[in-house]
């Protein structure tokens, strides 16, 4: 027995000290990644989390007792997500990138269960959570599943979510240099768009008011164009196949948008030539994806508008179409897009063309895909180009991007840095493996260690 005993501790001691490695690594991951990727350079920080899909009643009707598991597991897996990453990181901004909630036609009592559940998750002050560190700036996007798309958009959709998540479309500009200097350098202008109601739309009232917010934005941009832009928005810009996961597709109902992966080219290419985005953010694509659009302003074949009796050969001509227009001219405006813009997914891309975006979707904190939280930082890399008296400064256009992998990648443009990284808490099975072993280790090594 006393040989059985002295085996038994010769192996305990070990599988304990492992264990407690496993734990500290899955509970402290978010540290230990910062530690490891700091980045001095930051002088503002995103913390962003795509399509959490938070479920509800729905899979306990299901699967009432299996159900009611998996939501108290997903649950504590996503607050660890969310709570590890702010305290580790210590954000400006935590963005959650839309598709909040599974679904958009759950019952208003629903709704507003999730919508508690969601404040516990996500870190913010509620009657379950009292207490939050740090200072941080909360804001959300719309996503399919919060508002439908665009032939599904409902007021009670949009009312419910303007009341929880504030306004769909907005924008506000960020002070790199603290409001030090009394010029335009360090200036970014962050702004988010509801991009379930850009495309073929059930109740007009909503994409209206959404192209004149894009509109709005144009303006801003053409008034100040030396301050970059980063975009937020859901569903991503349109993209060949082969570039990101997803093959294009859009389904329509009724003449209205049904289902898309990515936004119409003639949208798309409204965005990219007269908002002139730096970096574009979307989920939607629960895979993420990391890509740059170059864009040149003219194209030299221009593209005859009979009804117009006028041509399209320029972004300046493409800005000043309306809504009716870009809808009666979606083909031509199409093939406008394909002259002067092209997509890459390379390890490293550099251009000089007359503009080019940096388009990152974020890959999804849900279980299934590693539990990713996007880090994006901006920083400045180098000289700004200065202010004379009398003009302002000349924008640059180069852009160069490096792709450290699939998951990372950084960019310099504009005088500014900017890197994106994901961290990972691993896929979610993998995490309650681990909560088993646990929970057996608890159980049977104290009962083995009095037997012996």
């Amino acid at each position: 027995m006393k040989e059985v005993s002295c085996q038994f501790r010769r192996f305990a001691y070990p599988y304990l000290v492992a264990l407690a490695m496993v734990n500290l690594c899955f509970y402290k991951y978010a540290t230990i990644h910062s530690l490891f990727h700091s980045s001095s350079s930051s002088d503002v920080r995103f913390n962003i989390y795509g399509d959490p899909q938070i479920e509800g009643d729905a899979k306990l009707h299901r699967q009432p007792w299996v159900g009611r598991f998996d939501l108290m597991v997903n649950d504590y897996y996503l607050r660890h997500i969310y709570k590890s990453t702010i305290d580790a990181f210590s954000p400006h901004y935590v963005v959650t990138m839309g598709d909040i909630f599974s679904s958009q036609w759950v019952s208003k009592d629903e709704y507003y269960r999730r919508i508690h559940r969601f404040k516990w998750i996500s870190n913010r002050i509620d009657s379950r959570n009292a207490t939050i560190k740090g200072n941080h700036i909360y804001f959300y996007l719309a996503g399919n599943h919060d508002i439908g798309y665009g032939g599904e958009t409902r007021p009670y959709h949009i009312n419910r979510y303007l009341r929880n998540f504030g306004l769909l479309n907005q924008d506000w500009i960020i002070d790199l240099d603290a409001g030090k200097n009394s010029d335009r350098q360090g200036l970014h202008r962050v702004a988010t768009l509801n991009a379930m109601n850009l495309d073929a739309t059930r109740i007009d009232e909503y994409r209206r008011e959404t192209w004149k917010y894009v509109r709005h934005l144009a303006a801003e941009r053409a008034k100040a164009p030396e301050i970059p832009l980063l975009l937020f928005l859901h569903i991503p810009l349109t993209k060949p196949a082969g570039v990101c996961e997803p093959r294009p597709a859009t389904r329509f109902k009724d003449g209205f948008v049904a289902y898309q992966d990515y936004l119409s080219p003639a949208t798309s290419a409204f965005i990219l030539h007269c908002l002139k985005p730096t970096i574009i953010f979307n989920g939607h694509d629960h895979n993420g994806c990391l890509a740059m659009h170059s864009v040149d302003e003219s194209t030299d074949l221009p593209i005859h508008m009979s009804g117009l009796n006028k041509y399209l050969q320029s972004g300046e001509d493409l800005c000043q179409l309306s809504l009716e227009e870009l809808d009666t001219y979606s083909s031509e405006v199409s093939t406008f897009a394909q002259n002067t813009m092209s997509v890459v997914n390379g390890s490293v891309a550099t251009t000089n063309s007359s503009w080019a975006a940096i388009e990152v979707t974020v890959r999804s904190a849900m279980g299934d895909y590693g539990g990713v939280t996007g880090i994006f930082d901006v920083g400045r890399s180098g000289s700004i180009p200065q202010e004379s008296s009398s003009k302002a400064p000349e924008v640059r256009r180069e852009k160069i991007l490096h792709v450290v992998n699939r998951r990372e990648v950084t960019a310099s443009a504009n005088g500014y840095r900017y890197q994106y990284r994901e961290v990972a808490l691993g896929h979610h099975l993998v995490v309650r493996i681990v909560v088993i072993i646990n929970l057996a280790s608890m159980l049977v090594l104290p009962l083995v260690w009095l037997l012996s």
